[in-house]
């Protein structure tokens, strides 16, 4: 197992520290797959903010969707090891890779990526065509985006 990244670090603490996403998973465990639907009655949530919840958990990597209709969701298991190490290589790689970003493309590459990042949620771009309009390397574009965290929002 590899060290966990910054962003990923991030965004598992973000939604752990919820309550109501804590509430969310220890319901997931005792479960084991629910529908949105399910969630909300048994929880007494909004729809919305129960759909919401199960995406953004889901995009941290605590829960999967399940295909079919109505989607259902379960928990992931997962482990985290930290340690000032593991948060100093996590810190140091998304650094390495943004200098690599700035050294390789100037300075405002990092702004170019976030700047058009918008037209490729939007789906006006894809991820190679947003890359090629910035003028950087495929690969290194969504190297760059990933450490911003912006396959995440």
């Amino acid at each position: 197992m590899h060290p966990p990244s910054r962003k990923r670090l991030q965004s598992v603490f973000e939604q752990l520290s919820n309550d109501r996403k804590l509430d969310l998973l220890g319901y997931a465990a005792e479960q084991g797959e629910f529908t949105v639907t399910e969630l909300k009655i048994d929880l007494d949530l909004p729809h919305t903010t129960a759909h919401e919840y199960c995406r953004e958990l889901q995009s941290a990597g605590l829960l999967e969707r399940k295909q079919g209709k109505p989607a259902r969701y379960a928990p992931v298991d997962f482990e985290f090891h930290l340690s000032p190490g593991v948060i100093a290589t996590a810190v140091e790689t998304e650094s390495e890779t943004l200098d690599y970003l700035v050294n390789t493309y100037g300075q405002d590459s990092i702004d170019a990526i976030l700047d058009i990042w918008d037209a490729v949620e939007d789906g006006e771009l894809t991820y190679r065509e947003a890359s090629a309009t910035v003028e950087i390397e495929h690969v290194d574009f969504l190297r760059g985006a990933s450490e911003l965290g912006l396959f995440e929002r």
